[in-house]
């Protein structure tokens, strides 16, 4: 079985909706650790480079994202601290702007969060198009194939723009191998490996390696 905590071999995953691959690679020997780097294509073409510190239950509490696109750049940081919850540091250069739709906005909207006190302090982060974050919400929630739907607090945080999005999502196994989330989000199913690790998402992504 493959070791999701400590990725030892680097997974690789190709959008399907575009021209776009993500790798996600070990850091080091640190099994709470991990890095990942992108090239999306489509209407506003842009790299993605991220780094996550975990908890031994595979809790996100330290993430760094960057997103760069020919004459623009922005760098988001989100970090948990146990007795005063999250705090939110951006940093951007350059324009950011035409036909983003994540999120449904248009535009260039501001990078991160106007409060971050709106964050809750255990909830689950999860970064678009990066799969491995489920792969973490489901070891954190301990979801069992056939159990009702859990709705945990979750932080989305949208690319290119990284605005950081608080809310409620539902996450189910419908069996051993299908996820399906919804809530304050638009639900999406997911197929999932023995690790339960993200293999497809229909016409979004899947597992090439």
């Amino acid at each position: 079985m493959r070791d999701t905590s400590a990725q030892r071999a680097p997974l690789i995953w190709q959008r399907t909706d575009t021209v776009g691959t993500e790798l996600v690679f070990p850091v080091g020997n640190d099994p709470r650790a991990a890095s990942g780097s992108a090239v999306i294509a489509g209407p506003v073409p842009h790299t993605k480079r991220w780094h996550a510190e975990l908890d031994a239950d595979a809790v996100v509490r330290d993430l760094t994202v960057t997103c760069e696109g020919g004459d623009w750049n922005r760098t988001l940081r989100l970090a948990r601290d146990p007795e005063h919850g999250w705090t939110c540091r951006t940093e951007e250069t350059g324009d950011l702007d035409g036909a983003l739709t994540d999120g449904g906005h248009r535009g260039a909207p501001l990078p991160g969060i106007d409060d971050s006190t709106r964050l809750h302090p255990d909830a689950i982060i999860r970064l678009s198009d990066s799969p491995i974050f489920l792969t973490w919400a489901l070891r954190r929630l301990r979801l069992a194939a056939g159990d009702r739907a859990v709705a945990a607090p979750t932080i989305r945080i949208l690319t290119p723009s990284l605005v950081v999005l608080p809310g409620v999502s539902t996450y189910q196994l419908v069996s051993e191998h299908r996820l399906r989330v919804s809530g304050d989000e638009p639900a999406s199913g997911y197929e999932l490996d023995d690790d339960r690790v993200v293999t497809y998402q229909p016409a979004r992504l899947r597992l090439a390696h």
